[in-house]
């Protein structure tokens, strides 16, 4: 009789790589699957960016949480993929290398998005050093300066759109004011109102008109402000100053100068084809001939100390915009408490006060504002044009670097393509802890105007560390090459050749 006796049977080696949810991770199917999506969705991300603008891209797609998501089971994919062929061998050293590569500038993509800031800022030559950088990103605050309290609800990238019926819930102020978003309108239009306000500046309503070519234009002018000091006609400026400062020397020909004296009088300064013509006090409401030939100028209202404001009004679908306005964003808002309710419309990038009494709710609509470290001064802005033409060639922007004790720490130069780095350490440059500060744009009608795209990427070295890794495991690829069955058997044939015993057998 022969027995059989089946020995302990032995542990299978590895046996983490036969775990369904592993095998799963390492799979090949769902390595495709990863990323034909994210191919797919980069090109539906470069299209949204190119029909609509870069925020919708980033907003839907490569800021949207499925996207991070879906760069985690890749990860995950790559990592599990790579742990599949353990134990490693030299010819995996590429292998290896490509998928490491493909994870660091995963991670290094991830952190920039997370930790990374990104900004404009608008400078002015000769204004205080600016540390405040308005990101692409909005927000509405509301204030209460009686409470002393202020709230703010983060909206992301893209304008808040409020359904018909649908009102969002902002706040309830401690006083019982509720507030909240009503509607909203991507046609707002701002209409330049200055308001009353201690220490402020004098503010004129200016009217011109003409009855030969029946036209008649109004406008508010704001002394100090360089964006509303002055009623620009192409051929007819008007411009209003204060005593303390001196009179504009620039304009049309035909212009008019208007100096608010300490003690609320008016003073015009008439100037015809370049020539001064005439000087003499401009009395309120009443219309003054100019010379021009029948135009006449009137101050329709004084204001002896105002502050810059605004009110919004949405302009009807199909109305056509008035030249030289441009179109906001903006929200509807509405403060109810018992049986009183007020509304006003919130232009984006505005702040506005509700009448509610004493003490004014202040609602805010616009975008987050980060402080930096440092302050920005324009020191001077360049414009090179090309030889006989008013083109411009090129422009730069020379900043320093204020700290927030006053001290200049650096100074740099940023200009088309070349951007300025601060700190300037070279070590801080490799590994992206710098902030990188480019040229953006500039007002052709403001030469002490400039606004800068401030950039700090933390992740930037992860992803160039990550390039190089990838591209390093391409070439060894080629280099530490998987043995073909060929060269197999053929290294086994060079071997030393085993003996066999021979049995000898002795009758």
């Amino acid at each position: 009789m022969t027995s059989t006796h089946a020995g302990p049977s032995r542990p299978r080696r590895y046996a983490w790589k036969h775990d369904p949810i592993f095998r799963f991770l390492a799979s090949l199917r769902l390595a495709v699957i990863l990323l034909s999506v994210l191919i797919v969705m980069s090109i539906v991300g470069t299209l949204a960016e190119s029909k609509f603008d870069a925020d919708t891209a980033r907003t839907w797609i490569y800021e949207a949480p499925w996207f991070y998501l879906w760069l985690f089971f890749l990860a995950a994919n790559l990592t599990c993929s790579a742990f599949m062929r353990w134990p490693w061998k030299k010819y995996h050293t590429g292998f290896l290398l490509v998928h490491l590569g493909m994870i660091v500038v995963m991670i290094g993509a991830v952190v920039g998005q997370i930790w990374g800031i990104e900004g404009t800022m608008t400078l002015f030559k000769d204004s205080a050093p600016d540390d405040k950088l308005v990101l692409q990103k909005r927000e509405i605050t509301v204030r209460d300066p009686d409470a002393k309290r202020a709230v703010t609800i983060k909206l992301g990238r893209q304008p808040l759109r409020v359904g018909e019926g649908n009102a969002l819930d902002l706040w309830t102020t401690p006083g019982g004011w509720k507030l909240e978003a009503v509607a909203d309108s991507p046609r707002l239009m701002a209409d330049f109102q200055p308001a009353t306000a201690p220490g402020g500046n004098p503010a004129v309503l200016v009217r011109l008109r003409t009855a030969a070519m029946n036209q008649s234009v109004e406008q508010w002018l704001l002394a100090g402000d360089r964006n509303h000091n002055r009623l620009d006609l192409g051929l007819v400026t008007v411009d209003l100053a204060r005593a303390a400062e001196p009179a504009p020397a620039t304009g049309a020909p035909n212009r008019a100068v208007i100096t608010a004296r300490d003690d609320g009088a008016l003073q015009m300064d008439l100037f015809a084809s370049g020539r001064l013509v005439s000087s003499a006090p401009l009395p309120a409401n009443r219309a003054v001939a100019t010379g021009w030939n029948d135009w006449t100028i009137e101050a329709l209202d004084i204001l002896p100390s105002a502050q810059t404001g605004f009110t919004f009004r949405p302009l009807p679908a199909g109305e056509p915009i008035p030249p030289g306005q441009s179109l906001l964003d903006g929200i509807l808002v509405r403060a109810s408490k018992a049986d009183r309710t007020v509304e006003q419309w919130v232009g984006a990038g505005w702040r506005v006060s509700l009448p509610t009494g004493s003490f004014p709710l202040e609602v805010a609509y616009g975008w987050e504002v980060a402080d930096l470290p440092f302050g920005l001064v324009l020191e001077d802005f360049t414009v090179e044009r090309n030889e006989g033409t008013e083109e411009p060639a090129s422009f730069r922007s020379d900043l320093a670097m204020i700290l927030p004790d006053g001290q200049t720490d650096a100074t740099g130069s940023c200009s088309m393509n070349q951007p300025a780095n601060y700190p300037q350490a070279l070590w801080r440059s490799l590994t992206g802890l710098t902030y990188k500060i480019s040229q953006a744009s500039w007002n052709p009608n403001d030469l002490t105007q400039s606004s800068v795209q401030i950039l700090r990427d933390p992740g930037w070295l992860g992803k160039w560390v990550g390039s190089l890794i990838f591209s390093a495991g391409l070439v060894t690829m080629f280099i530490f090459r998987r043995p073909s069955v060929h060269e197999k058997s053929m290294a086994g044939s060079a071997g030393p050749t085993k003996r066999t015993p021979q049995l000898s057998t002795t009758s």
